[in-house]
Formats: C-alpha cells, sequence, structure tokens
C-alpha cells in the first residue's frame, strides 16, 4: 500500500529555517534530510502538472494553533519562502519514522504572498511575488527584510 508524506520548511532569503513541519507522523517529531520535522496537520493544494517556469500557486492550511499563528503571521509580514515537498512510500515498511527509500513525487518552491484565515484554520497563498507579465520593472512586495527601515518623522 502507498503512502505520501509532506514536509514544508519555511525560511527567509538568507536561509535562516523558521519552521520546519511534516504533516504525516502523527504527534511525533521525525528525523528526515538531517534534520527534525515537527508533526503539524496541514493540508497543501494546487500541485498541477505544467510547463517548467509557469506561474502558478499553492495554497496552505493549517490549524490555527499558537505555533501557527506565529509562524503564519511572520512569513506574511516578512515575505518569507516555503519549500514544500511530498514524498511516497510503502506504508507496509513501517510508519514510525520516515523511509530512506521515499521517492519525492513532487516539490513546490514559492514566496508567501498573501493569506487569510478564521477561528479555526489559517491559509497562506504561495507563489511569486514578481508580476508574470509587464514592461516595465515587475511589482514587487516591499519588507523590512528587503528595504530596511523607513524614515519616520
Amino acid at each position: 500500500m502507498r503512502a505520501q508524506s509532506q514536509y514544508l520548511r519555511i525560511y527567509d532569503a538568507g536561509g535562516t529555517t523558521y519552521e520546519r513541519w511534516q504533516s504525516y507522523y502523527a504527534n511525533a517529531a521525525v528525523t528526515w534530510s538531517s534534520a527534525t520535522w515537527l508533526y503539524v496537520p496541514f493540508i497543501a493544494d494546487g500541485i498541477t502538472a505544467g510547463s517548467s517556469g509557469a506561474e502558478g500557486s499553492l495554497s496552505v492550511t493549517a490549524p490555527a494553533t499558537g505555533l501557527v499563528v506565529d509562524a503564519f503571521l511572520a512569513a506574511i509580514r516578512e515575505g518569507r519562502l516555503v519549500d514544500l515537498s511530498i514524498y511516497q512510500f510503502d506504508s507496509t515498511l513501517g510508519n514510525d519514522v520516515p523511509q530512506a527509500g521515499q521517492e519525492l513525487v513532487a516539490a513546490f518552491t514559492g514566496q508567501v504572498v498573501g493569506g487569510s484565515g478564521g477561528l479555526t484554520s489559517l491559509t497562506i497563498q504561495l507563489g511569486s511575488a514578481l508580476s508574470p507579465v509587464g514592461a516595465q520593472v515587475p511589482p514587487r512586495k516591499l519588507t523590512v527584510a528587503i528595504m530596511g527601515q523607513g524614515i519616520r518623522a
């Protein structure tokens, strides 16, 4: 029987990782790819087959726990990057830890470009902060991390 596990990493352009989450191994922190991944039951929607370089977006929804609220708000405010990887494996070989022979099925890297939420769940939108078309310099969401602190009167 085949199963899928998802791994999500929130980080900045300098490479500093803020969160590593996995959504398969319930209530457990697991080690995968030389890093520890905490359990957060998130759902990622929007990975589809397409041409290389096509403009796409993806949404990640997670329960509105303190950890998720803090991580998502900081990611939206700072325009952080997110890597999402989906692996497939044989679940009859064990489900306690990630298997060394997992196969990468899909991967997505994008910048947090928006979000929404309610009392029980939060959603962030991932995509490119750059406009896909236009004659002038594409617009970009400017953050304190990119520009620095502005002048205040």
